[in-house]
């Protein structure tokens, strides 16, 4: 599960994410590997452990060899996706 989803979501639209897509939908895609990611390590998305690019590298670490090195680089990109929100969050606060 992915707390603030639905922010996520517009998070990303809004950073462009998606914007060349002929078919697929980058940002469904995102949403996707977030949650792919939170089945994996058994815990949900939020902030409490993904909002430094430090814990990007620390969740890829546990998850590699769980997924194919290519999928494990999307999932960090949605996951800095997901830390760039957080931090632009807390910088609003």
């Amino acid at each position: 599960m992915i707390r603030y989803q639905s922010q996520y979501y517009a998070w990303i639209i809004a950073r462009g994410v998606g914007s060349n897509d002929v078919v697929a939908s980058s940002p469904d895609s995102y949403v996707s590997y977030l949650n792919t990611v939170s089945d994996l390590i058994g815990k949900d998305i939020a902030p409490s452990i993904l909002s430094t690019n430090r814990q990007v590298d620390q969740i890829a670490q546990q998850i590699a060899g769980m997924r194919a090195p290519k999928t494990i680089t999307n999932y960090k990109s949605a996951m800095k996706q997901y830390v760039a929100m957080v931090q632009a969050e807390l910088h609003l606060k």
